[in-house]
């Protein structure tokens, strides 16, 4: 089943980030507030697939920027989640691409482009290990996505 924008989605942050913290933001449907908190303080996006949910929220924090992947059920729990993370580099959520069915493509790091796959069900995946550098996940030994990272295709440039 392909992804289509989930437009009623949105954020509003609850506690914002301090040297010490990480923004915390409530999940809105229609404007509603519905009581479920999320780590994240900028909403990128929301996606539906199935009967779930998927999120990308950063907690703008300058040069050291995270974005945070949700994948909610109906009744928004998380049922799987992740986390992009390099320190002192600056992350911009941009070229949102759900052309194949299933996946979600997108350029979060400088000079790469991240795959997001969804499985229609757990697959099992060793924590710590079936992530790519900078991922980080809760310590479990299944997912509901996998995210992998290639380079972008380089442009040539002709000095003149």
């Amino acid at each position: 089943m392909r992804l289509t924008h989930a437009p009623d989605y949105s954020i509003r942050v609850v506690t914002p980030s301090t040297s010490d913290t990480i923004p915390k933001s409530e999940i809105l449907i229609a404007g509603v507030p519905t009581g479920k908190i999320v780590d994240g303080a900028v909403f990128e996006a929301a996606l539906r697939w199935h009967e779930y949910t998927l999120l990308f929220l950063t907690d703008d924090v300058p040069f050291e920027e995270t974005l945070n992947i949700y994948l909610l059920d109906a009744a928004l729990n998380i049922v799987d989640w992740a986390r992009m993370y390099f320190m002192y580099a600056t992350g911009i959520f941009s070229d949102l691409d759900l052309t194949q069915e299933n996946t979600v493509r997108f350029c979060f790091f400088a000079e790469k482009t991240w795959t997001l796959k969804l499985f229609p069900e757990k697959k099992f995946a060793l924590p710590r290990i079936s992530d790519p550098i900078g991922v980080s996940r809760p310590l479990k030994f299944f997912r509901m996505f996998q995210l992998d990272s290639s380079p972008l295709p380089q442009t040539s440039q002709t000095v003149v």
